[in-house]
């Protein structure tokens, strides 16, 4: 069952007439706790078939103007969900809405995750970045994207264009942070809000700035890489959590209006609480990470709140 929400992508009218491709779904999450699990995987080890499956997917969400949606919302409320400890939780319910409206279209397509850290010293020998892939630099002048599955793409948001890449080094985008590095902060970071704190900062912000253009905007969702960095934002934040238990359940901090951040604090949008996110089995969101442990058994029921 799907719920509609008004995103302003060019103009919206709500009472009755809207323009521009304004209006997109938003799957109502579940309540109820998880009978089955999805595992979200490296993009690059999907087969050939299922690598297929999730372009096609995409490409017919971007048609439908749905990216430009995502773009739209996440640059209009962006300095409620960055820059404080709203990040991990509030971006981590976001992907679930992408991941959602994929499974709309089909429903066994589920979303994986880029692994830049693999390719850290030299990105440009990533193939994500690849022809094969989602392509790599925008061409000189007008810094379109031109191969890969997002070959030619435009976008409607914030103004007729077409998607761009302009990497921060001319033709590389620098380095990238390794695994060992964020691990150091794994190992360090005693709080939610200091492990945000140097992860959205750190590795989070550096893949934004490398490919530039597009991607280092608040608009960056018109770009399906961007939900691609994030699920390995989000896989980063689910190991910390499971080095301590305690993590499922608590969060600390401050949101962007300096309140103090907690379970009970508000999803900016979704008007859901923020301990609906802590467990990525728990009602709604029901997945797991190819190389990480379950989470602890979520047998509670998530609260029904609407945005």
């Amino acid at each position: 069952m799907l719920r509609y929400v008004c995103i302003a992508v060019i103009v919206v009218v709500c009472a009755g007439e809207v323009l521009g491709k304004a209006i997109f779904p938003m799957p109502r999450l579940a309540i109820s706790p998880c009978t089955s699990m999805v595992v979200r995987r490296d993009i690059t080890t999907l087969s050939p078939t299922d690598l297929q499956r999730f372009f096609r997917v995409v490409r017919e969400m971007h048609r439908r103007g749905w990216m430009d949606g995502f773009g739209s919302m996440h640059d209009h409320i962006a300095h409620q969900i960055h820059g404080n400890d709203q990040f991990f939780a509030w971006h981590r319910r976001f992907l679930r809405h992408f991941e959602g409206l994929m499974q709309v279209i089909d429903p066994d397509v589920v979303l994986p995750y880029w692994n830049w850290a693999t390719y850290w010293q030299n990105p440009y020998a990533d193939p994500v970045l690849s022809a094969a892939f989602f392509g790599g630099n925008g061409r000189a002048g007008d810094n379109c994207v031109l191969d890969g599955a997002e070959a030619r793409w435009g976008r409607n948001y914030p103004s007729r264009s077409c998607l761009t890449r302009k990497y921060r080094h001319g033709a590389s985008t620098g380095s990238f942070w390794p695994m060992r590095a964020i691990r150091d902060v794994m190992s360090s970071a005693k709080s939610y809000a200091q492990f945000r704190t140097r992860i959205e900062n750190g590795a989070h912000g550096i893949v934004h700035l490398g490919l530039g253009g597009d991607f280092e905007t608040m608009w960056a969702p018109v770009d399906v890489l961007f939900f691609l960095h994030h699920a390995m934002i989000d896989k980063i934040w689910a190991e910390w959590q499971t080095q301590d238990p305690q993590r499922y359940e608590q969060v600390d901090g401050y949101d962007y209006a300096r309140q103090a951040f907690t379970v009970d604090s508000i999803l900016p949008f979704y008007g859901e609480d923020v301990s609906s996110t802590l467990l990525t089995n728990g009602p709604g969101y029901c997945y797991t990470y190819d190389d990480l442990p379950a989470p602890p058994a979520s047998t509670k029921r998530r609260k029904a709140r609407l945005a």
